[in-house]
């Protein structure tokens, strides 16, 4: 079976050298374990790629500037380096880290809102969906954008778990995404016709 690519006419940027460190195993929840990347960039400011691996091979990729580790906001937070496309670009060489690993892997991403941004199409979702959408090869993955919580998913075509999509969108909605974004996308019962 090959390993999940990029797109045949389309590249990401160069990015940058990074180095893996799988973190310890976890035990008695979805949470498989935590594979750690880190890199810096050209204004020598160090990252961190966090790759949560839960069941069925998904992988949901996070990313921060080390400053920020204990932070709460820290995937909240913009650093305005100019250095966006090549962050994004190694961010995606990590995913393919990831496959080479794991040639069942699929991913998952959470455009965090920013301080004081709606929940619902975010900033961060609108450059992931584009970056992932333009360089990740639909035909080893099929692309699930779900902007009303603002995450996507990348579901590997080679993982025939069943009823994997909607399995990993009930996993973002439980460990992710606030209840209240979930409350608003759901139709009021008064207003749903049934005479409520």
């Amino acid at each position: 079976m090959p390993t999940p690519t990029f797109s045949e006419t389309r590249q990401p940027g160069e990015g940058y050298p990074f180095t893996y460190r799988k973190g310890p195993s976890q035990q008695g929840g979805p949470l498989v374990c935590t594979h750690y990347y880190t890199f810096r960039t050209r204004k020598n400011r160090r990252y961190v790629v966090e790759a949560e691996q839960y069941n069925h091979h998904v992988y949901v990729l996070k990313f921060y500037p080390l400053a920020f580790k204990n932070s709460p906001n820290r995937f909240k937070l913009l650093v305005d380096d100019g250095d966006a496309f090549r962050i994004l670009s190694t961010c995606l060489r990590v995913f393919a880290d990831i496959c080479r690993r794991d040639p069942l892997a699929s991913a998952g991403f959470i455009g965090e809102a920013l301080i004081g941004e709606s929940k619902v199409t975010t900033k961060r979702f609108r450059v992931y969906f584009q970056s992932v959408a333009t360089f990740i090869d639909s035909i080893d993955f099929t692309h699930h954008a779900l902007p009303a919580i603002s995450a996507y998913f990348l579901e590997n075509n080679a993982n025939k778990e069943p009823d994997l999509m909607n399995s990993v969108e009930q996993m973002f909605r439980e460990l992710y995404i606030v209840p209240e974004t979930m409350d608003a996308d759901k139709p009021s019962p008064l207003s749903s016709g049934n005479g409520g």
